[in-house]
């Protein structure tokens, strides 16, 4: 095996032919003489005919065409990941928004079409556990398990392995040794290639997950001054530009502090896991006065911040719902009400 790392491309050769499962667009499903599978790099925006591009390609390049099994990305081959771990190579282009997660396997072994399948199945679910680490979300504040142009080739030897003596895999699910390995490649192979592309990591900060769920830094600064109408004592000559920076300011550090990180994280998950997911049943789809510990979480953070005074900063803010909070779920309207709230009174005493 031979693998070719361009520009505008990653190909991967076989010394002899692999026998092929996959989801790509060009020559998907079961190819059993495959001499070449290609990740090809498009633009963000491509919606031209995939099988012309590759054609064209695979002329270009002296291929057979029939022999040949391709996949499409926008992501950069420089952000690739290849990872090999025993007889198992992964190669991995990986990214949110308009681009998308392809995965190659090859795999040293003779696979049966079964052991194929379920290699196939471990490398979604792979796929899926590393967006799950990384807490990817969609506009609904579902688990993102992928775009729906993500591909999976699995490439494996055939007979020329048997000649040899080897025997083949008959069973390559995650309770098998082979498929426990293929998992965690994968599931590593993923979150490292995010990490290349957009910069993902398992720890990034909570703004930042705020952010990818539509709840901006901007618009909290916003939200809390609008309450904001007589200039307390010592602030009179402040300006609203200068106010707003040191709110900005404020609010990051704060959102710096584990504690309140873990209390908004607790927040989202309540909404997107319990609330949305209906677990809380009619209560929750009520927001029924029966369910306190929404303000539970909205009191320990603004009381967190800014002490016994935040608590009534707090019911101020939660009874008037300004700005974002009218938009918010059952449990992130109070949560953010009380980092707005604990951040105000701390700043202004």
């Amino acid at each position: 095996m031979k693998i070719e790392r361009e520009k505008g491309y990653i190909a991967v050769h076989a010394n002899a032919n692999f026998n092929v499962l996959s989801s790509a667009v060009y020559n998907g499903g079961s190819v059993r003489t495959c001499s070449t599978i290609i990740n090809l790099n498009v633009s963000e925006d491509f919606h031209g005919d995939a099988f012309a591009v590759f054609d064209s390609f695979i002329e270009e390049k002296e291929l057979e065409k029939e022999k040949v099994v391709g996949i499409m990305t926008a992501v950069p081959m420089e952000n690739a990941v290849i990872k090999k771990k025993g007889a198992i190579t992964a190669i991995i282009t990986a990214g949110i928004s308009a681009s998308t997660i392809n995965i190659i396997l090859v795999i040293e072994k003779n696979l049966s079409q079964g052991a194929m399948a379920n290699t196939l199945i471990v490398a979604t679910e792979a796929k899926t556990a590393a967006l799950f680490d990384l807490d990817m979300r969609d506009e609904q504040g579902d688990l993102f398990t992928g775009d729906s142009t993500d591909s999976v080739v699995v490439a494996c030897y055939g007979k020329n392995r048997l000649e040899k003596g080897e025997g083949e895999e008959i069973f390559a699910g995650k309770a098998t040794k082979l498929g426990s390995a293929v998992y965690k490649v994968v599931r590593e192979g993923v979150k490292a290639a995010l990490f290349r592309h957009n910069g993902l990591t398992v720890d990034r900060p909570i703004l930042k997950r705020l952010e990818e769920r539509g709840i901006y830094l901007e618009d909290m600064v916003s939200t809390a001054l609008e309450l904001y109408v007589t200039p307390v004592e010592g602030e009179e000559g402040a300006g609203e530009q200068e106010l707003k920076r040191r709110l900005e300011a404020t609010i990051k550090k704060e959102c710096s502090d584990a504690n309140v990180a873990l209390l908004l994280a607790a927040a989202l998950h309540s909404d997107e896991e319990e609330i949305r997911k209906g677990r809380a049943g009619k209560a929750g789809e009520e927001d029924a006065a029966c369910i306190v510990t929404d303000e539970l979480i909205g009191i320990d953070i603004a009381e967190y911040i800014g002490g016994k005074k935040a608590l009534f900063n707090f019911f101020y803010y939660d009874t008037r719902k300004p700005g974002i909070l009218s938009q918010l779920d059952v449990f992130m309207d109070d949560a953010i009400g009380g980092l707005i709230a604990g951040c105000m009174s701390k700043m202004l005493g």
